[in-house]
């Protein structure tokens, strides 16, 4: 377990920031952030509850819905985010592309995490 969550936060720690940068270069007018400290407080509480969530509802729902769930949860925080920073500019629309991409990244992690859980349910 201890493993497997080391892996996943060095997943997240790397890939959320560079691919909301990304995103944010690539979709300009659709999601500005006000600052690099927005950019950084977004993917920080994205980790904080990817990495809760990947351990409880995971194993609850599985791959797909965990990843739905997971998608969903990223739109909500990137669109309110907006609200916070006020020079940000992050349109509904952004935020949905946005959890749309996220999604696809957190769903690699999801069945590496799920076959871990499964694996260590067995061993015990």
């Amino acid at each position: 377990m201890v493993r497997r969550f080391i892996f996943n936060f060095i997943y997240k720690i790397t890939l959320f920031p560079l691919a909301i940068y990304l995103i944010s270069r690539l979709l300009p007018g659709q999601v500005q952030f006000a600052s690099t400290n927005h950019l950084l407080d977004v993917s920080l509480l994205l980790l904080i509850i990817g990495l809760v969530a990947d351990e409880f509802v995971l194993g609850m729902y599985g791959i797909y819905i965990a990843t739905m769930q997971g998608a969903v949860t990223i739109t909500a925080i990137i669109y309110l985010s907006g609200f916070l920073f006020t020079d940000s500019r992050i349109t509904f629309t952004g935020s949905i592309v946005s959890g749309v991409i996220l999604g696809l990244v957190e769903l690699l992690m999801h069945s590496y995490v799920r076959r871990d859980q499964k694996r260590e349910k067995f061993e015990i």
